[in-house]
């Protein structure tokens, strides 16, 4: 099982085309930048940061269970667990997935949301019925975690190519305070 929610994928890879839309149209055409080097770096700096946004929210989140381990990349961390360690939780239309050693995890793209449907109704119920079958079947041997030995969840901060667009919003925000305190 592999899912991703469509909609939210494409409303944030449309955001991610606006963002260098939006800033060739006001430098191009309004000439954004052509007078003041400052209002050009500021525009870019936040088209940047609104272009990591929505690769955060809505293209990177991803749920994968392939074999007996479920891998969940929420928007900053990302976790993974052997299925037969994991328990499904859902209680007045909420879900979530219970991680021995890491605890409740609700996979981002499994949650309800306006963009919710028939697509994510079934996928939660897949995810249900694997990791019942998981629990079910498991043995000793099988609730070891296979590469390292060592039993449970394990929970990681997401860093990748994305954070690559944090660079000019953060050099922009240096340079600032930089000549801020210079100023006075």
């Amino acid at each position: 099982m592999r899912y991703r929610n469509r909609r939210v994928f494409l409303a944030s890879a449309l955001g991610v085309a606006a963002q260098s839309v939006a800033v060739a149209y006001l430098v191009l055409v309004d000439g954004v930048g052509s007078g003041d080097l400052v209002d050009l770096a500021a525009l870019l700096s936040m088209a940047s940061l609104f272009a990591w946004f929505f690769v955060r929210v809505g293209i990177q989140p991803l749920i994968v269970v392939e074999g007996d381990t479920v891998v969940v990349h929420n928007p900053l961390l990302s976790y993974q667990a052997p299925l037969s360690q994991t328990q499904f939780l859902a209680r007045g239309g909420k879900f979530a997935l219970r991680l021995e050693g890491v605890g409740h995890v609700r996979p981002w793209v499994l949650c309800r949301s306006v963009l919710d449907g028939d697509r994510a109704r079934s996928a939660r119920r897949e995810c249900r019925e694997l990791i019942r079958e998981a629990r079910l079947g498991r043995t000793d041997e099988s609730a070891a975690w296979p590469e390292s030995g060592r039993a449970g969840a394990r929970q990681w901060m997401r860093v990748g190519a994305a954070e690559a667009l944090l660079l000019l919003p953060l050099a922009f925000l240096i340079w600032n305070v930089i000549d801020m305190a210079s100023g006075i």
